[in-house]
């Protein structure tokens, strides 16, 4: 049966999200992060990236944001399936309109006079998957 949560309890919970991104917000490094970006051909967010390269490096995993951690269906779609049993640590941050549409984290500015709430996506690291044979 699925959960259902107060308008308090969401409140709550995207305040909570926001902080989070403004917090790596302020400490991203973002010349460091566009060279990494432009020389994978990836095009996520600084943002995104400087957040998942965070928890990469508090739970003592090596790699690339992006590169090295993907969603399931990412890891499936490159021939790879995540472990049995596996779970995933690591969590992004993108934005959606409430039409559905999705915005880029860049294209998301305090400005901007629509909404926009953040939504988690899980990923899974590299030593949690094993080719598809």
């Amino acid at each position: 049966m699925k959960k259902t949560y107060t308008k308090e309890e969401k409140a709550v919970y995207y305040r909570a999200l926001r902080e989070r991104w403004n917090r790596v917000k302020n400490i991203a490094n973002e010349d460091e992060i566009k060279a990494i970006l432009m020389a994978h051909g990836l095009s996520f967010s600084i943002r995104s990236y400087f957040l998942v390269a965070q928890q990469m490096a508090a739970l003592g995993l090596d790699g690339i944001p992006y590169v090295d951690t993907k969603t399931y269906k990412g890891w499936q779609e490159n021939g790879f399936q995540v472990r049995k049993g596996e779970k995933s640590n690591i969590v992004g941050i993108t934005w959606i309109a409430p039409s559905g549409g999705e915005d880029t984290a860049e294209e998301v500015s305090e400005e901007k006079s629509h909404y926009v709430f953040p939504k988690v996506y899980h990923l899974f690291h590299r030593s949690q998957v094993e080719a598809i044979q």
